[in-house]
């Protein structure tokens, strides 16, 4: 579902920062907007988040050779299912250039340079292979909604009206009664967008 590739220059970064770099960048709570999410979908994002570090031997920056021991520079490629690209590539950018920097022996240069670059790809729909199939968004919600199956047949989970997630009915779920539907969200960013559209449709009449 998400797999990011980050690269820097060969032998501009030790061992260490770039496992502290691939373990951050590989965290499920903290791609999720640091909120904490449900066990069963933290199992099935983790098991379709993969992060993999490249160090190419030749780097060329205005039209010149980084040379061995400059100081890093980083690109990021994120490549999440493409319905998904615009919602989540703000956060991304952010999260990805926040754990790099604690990298950085100055936390502040990703901020004053410009040698962080990410790029959040969106994978066209069809494109993406699961079980030995082409899946699209859609295939990876259901993914997400299968230990909650179950739940939501009993009534005691709910559908997201943005996501389609199934939303368990439990102590930590975001929930918003709204003209007397109870509606679930898979995050407050969801419960968000929900209460916009719903103000907006309120104010056309």
């Amino acid at each position: 579902m998400i797999f990011i590739e980050l690269f820097v220059p060969r032998g501009s970064l030790g061992a260490e920062p770039r496992r502290r770099l691939a373990e951050r960048l590989g965290n499920v709570v903290e791609l999720t907007h640091g909120e904490e999410t449900q066990e069963g979908w933290e199992a099935v994002l983790g098991s379709l988040l993969q992060v993999v570090v490249h160090e190419p031997e030749l780097w060329v920056v205005d039209q010149r050779l980084l040379e061995s021991g400059a100081a890093p520079r980083y690109l990021v490629r994120i490549h999440v299912p493409a319905p998904w690209r615009k919602a989540m590539s703000e956060h991304m950018i952010t999260y990805v250039t926040k754990v790099i920097s604690e990298v950085e022996s100055d936390a502040r240069r990703p901020y004053l340079e410009p040698v962080v670059q990410v790029q959040v790809l969106g994978v066209t729909e069809g494109s993406y292979g699961l079980l030995g199939r082409a899946t699209d968004s859609d295939g990876i919600v259901e993914l997400m909604n299968e230990p909650y199956r179950e739940e939501y047949e009993r009534g005691r989970a709910v559908l997201d009206p943005i996501c389609k997630m199934y939303v368990p009915l439990n102590d930590t779920a975001i929930t918003l009664e709204w003209e007397g539907t109870l509606h679930g969200f898979c995050c407050t960013a969801c419960r968000e967008e929900f209460l916009e559209k719903r103000q907006k449709a309120a104010a056309r009449g």
